[in-house]
């Protein structure tokens, strides 16, 4: 039986590409990956991408707040700590209105799990081979220099925006990316370079040597959930990803499953939120209580 898909589900919509993965500079250009891949239709949100040319880059029943950062708040919240998502993209061609299904899907997680979500936008210009103008996020070092400190920067404001609209603030941070945004994600990690929670990558994140020698340097090592699907042909990437992790001894955990194709599971996503939530603090020993 295949693995039910929660938010990415092969599709068709290019033939072919190359993966907009990790890269350092001057690094050789990566070999072809399988179709991109497209966020299935969550259930409780019966739309399709658009036909035409979108008119916003948020998807009209998501929120637009600064910096065209798309937000979802649920319905009712999970118990426990306030949580907040912060959902990468993959690869969007820009006009396509594919970052529409991806944002349904992301917030299909936030519906399910209780979790607000916060999707922001990549940066045009940077991308792979083929995808230069297509919005992506910065994988190379010299793009990281260019664009990074004011996207995050971006992602601050729409964040305590988010906490002021709802009055709250949020106790625990995750970073969820899939494939181009995964790759990224693990960027992000390596160095250390938010002060989150966890980090949940799906379809994308290597184990290069230049992210190894990042994270060998890292004293903040948030935990990293890895998801891949083996009949995705760049999951290789993932494969060494974890054994990297483990060389690292980073609080890590994988769920590879052998018929998902370039995707981002039900099965996943639930592995991964139970690892990053991790158990419930154990309670405290009371004093015993002296006899009179």
């Amino acid at each position: 039986m295949r693995p039910a898909v929660l938010t990415l589900a092969i599709a068709a919509l290019f033939a072919g590409g190359v993966p907009a993965r990790a890269e350092d500079d001057g690094a050789a250009p990566p070999p072809p990956e399988p179709p991109i891949a497209q966020i299935a239709q969550p259930a409780q949100i019966a739309q399709t991408a658009p036909a035409t040319t979108p008119a916003r880059w948020c998807a009209p029943e998501l929120d637009a707040l600064p910096g065209e950062v798309c937000s979802f708040v649920p319905a009712k919240e999970a118990a426990g700590p306030r949580t907040l998502v912060i959902f990468l993209h993959g690869v969007i061609q820009p006009d396509s209105g594919w970052q529409w299904t991806q944002q349904r899907g992301a917030a299909r997680v936030g519906a399910k799990y209780g979790f607000s979500v916060l999707m922001p936008r990549g940066r045009r210009g940077i991308g792979p081979k083929t995808m230069e103008d297509w919005w992506t996020w910065p994988t190379a070092a010299s793009a990281q220099k260019t664009h990074e400190d004011a996207m995050i920067a971006e992602w601050d404001a729409a964040r305590a925006e988010l906490e002021r609209r709802t009055g709250k603030r949020f106790e625990r941070v995750y970073v969820f990316g899939f494939s181009n945004g995964a790759y990224y994600a693990t960027s992000l990690a390596m160095r250390g370079r938010l002060p989150v929670s966890g980090y949940g990558v799906f379809a994308g994140g290597s184990g290069a040597t230049y992210l190894e020698r990042a994270g060998a340097q890292t004293k903040q090592r948030a935990p990293i959930f890895v998801g891949w699907g083996g009949k995705d042909r760049a999951h290789g990437d993932q494969v060494a990803l974890v054994r990297m992790l483990r060389k690292l001894k980073w609080p890590s955990k994988s769920l590879g499953q052998k018929r998902a194709g370039h995707a981002m599971t039900d099965d996943q996503v639930a592995q991964a939120v139970a690892f990053l939530a991790g158990p419930p603090p154990a309670a405290k020993p009371g004093r015993p209580k002296k006899k009179r």
